[in-house]
């Protein structure tokens, strides 16, 4: 018997075929997405999360339909798929700011009363200035699908129930997790990730000189490790004994929780910004997308809210910290990281070698928390003698052509020896450590 020959597994399909089978398939998908953002355009003001929730599910799901499809590579389709994928990114960003704005009271972030006031009236600005931006797309979305022959109209739109967002459950977030001896011990566990990360995230932040650097990919590398940390809390210290014993722990929990969705509308805009702006998109369909959203408005909301906001409530956090190191009977400035900044002026060069600065390894191995002295973006564990011996050599020979620049990071107490033990060998003099991208004040470590 002959051996049927395998089909390929995908073809072009026929005009006639896009006509009688595509196009149905996809006006029907579309009756849920136009009820939705009919209902969204006749709003004045931003509605609900589960309006949002319920159009986001919809809006992934025709998505995935037309990249099933091959519609981004499709003349007559492109557009239309590009619309369905800006009004998703954008609808992730305002999801993710009307939760915060829901739940911002409950997260008890460490504010006074007239920073709560001006943090929720800024989410409300921005929240209304992205529901703009919703209802420009979805009004466009609308007149291509028309034009396409694909957009449901009058009573053949699909009626939605809006239902509210239910919990996702989850496993517990222990793969990495060591083997703890008390409930203490894992309470001081949670809270060094919580700092090690919030202050990597400030680090990164002061670092950034330009936009550009301000990835998608970044932004969803701090994403994933803050959505780690809310799991890691609710899987050992949500609803137990300790909890309630410490009445700053849940805070703890809300300033990750507030970080974390920051990160998820600072993630989104800059999908939005990498992928579907005409910075990247140099056709008239890109720009016809600018002209719906505003690409420096969106820059503007990651600098100046996300990334802002996202410094201030990890400066915040420290004194919710410290708090609950001493209701543990430990001291904070052995637990709580600081950030200083350093220059070495070039003529104490000779200063600068093995033997004077290698006791800072000695100075770190006193404290449970280590210290790291980063110098050009590479990072040096001051508890190593070995990776001292490397760094000192590299930072001595920067010296010749110039003054040198370093950063030292490690629990407070940790950190103060350490720039008095190099103000007194090399003459090292603190700068004042400012985020320069966001060009204010407020973002200052030091605050």
């Amino acid at each position: 018997m002959p051996r049927r020959r395998a089909q390929a597994l995908a073809r072009v399909m026929k005009q006639e075929e896009i006509e009688t089978v595509f196009k149905p398939e996809l006006r029907e998908l579309c009756g849920s997405v136009a009820a939705l953002i009919k209902e969204l355009s006749s709003s004045q003001k931003p509605p609900s999360r589960s309006l949002f929730f319920a159009l986001l599910t919809e809006v992934d799901r025709l998505e995935a339909f037309l990249d099933d499809r091959g519609a981004r590579h499709n003349r007559s389709f492109f557009f239309f798929r590009e619309l369905v994928a800006c009004i998703r990114w954008i609808g992730i960003a305002t999801f993710h700011i009307l939760h915060l704005i829901d739940r911002f009271d409950s997260y008890a972030q460490e504010c006074t009363r007239q920073e709560r006031r001006e943090f929720l009236a800024e989410m409300r600005r921005w929240a209304e200035f992205h529901h703009g931006a919703l209802q420009r797309l979805g009004k466009s979305l609308c007149e291509e699908g028309v034009r396409l022959g694909v957009w449901p109209e009058g009573t053949t739109q699909t009626s939605v129930e809006i239902r509210d967002i239910a919990q996702r459950k989850i496993l517990p977030a222990d793969l990495d997790e060591s083997v703890v001896q008390n409930q203490d011990e894992r309470v001081i566990e949670v809270m060094m990730k919580f700092l090690e990360t919030s202050e990597r995230l400030v680090v990164w932040v002061c670092q950034v000189r330009r936009m550009e650097e301000v990835t998608e990919e970044t932004l969803e590398q701090y994403r994933s490790s803050f959505n780690q940390l809310q799991s890691l809390y609710d899987s050992y210290l949500r609803s137990t004994e300790i909890e309630t014993q410490i009445p700053d722990l849940p805070k703890v929990r809300g300033h990750i929780s507030i970080t974390l969705h920051l990160l998820e509308v600072g993630r989104a805009l800059a999908h939005f910004l990498e992928r579907h702006s005409d910075l990247v998109r140099e056709t008239p369909l890109g720009s016809r997308i600018s002209a719906l959203v505003r690409g420096q408005m969106l820059r503007q909301a990651v600098q100046e809210f996300v990334l802002l906001n996202a410094v201030k409530c990890a400066e915040r956090a420290k004194k919710v910290c410290g708090r609950v190191f001493r209701a543990l009977k430990a001291d904070p400035d052995e637990f709580i990281l600081d950030t200083k900044a350093l220059t070495v002026p070039s003529y104490r060069r000779e200063d600068f070698h093995i033997r004077p600065i290698m006791p800072l390894t000695q100075i770190a191995a006193k404290y449970k928390v280590s210290s790291y002295l980063f110098f050009n973006r590479t990072k040096y564990n001051m508890k190593s003698p070995i990776e001292m011996a490397i760094a000192i050599p590299d930072i001595r020979e920067a010296l010749q052509q110039e003054n040198a620049v370093l950063m030292v990071q490690g629990p407070r107490k940790g950190i103060e020896e350490v720039v008095r033990f190099l103000g007194k060998k090399c003459g090292a003099f603190e700068n004042e450590l400012v985020c320069g991208v966001l060009e204010t004040q407020s973002a200052r470590l030091d605050t």
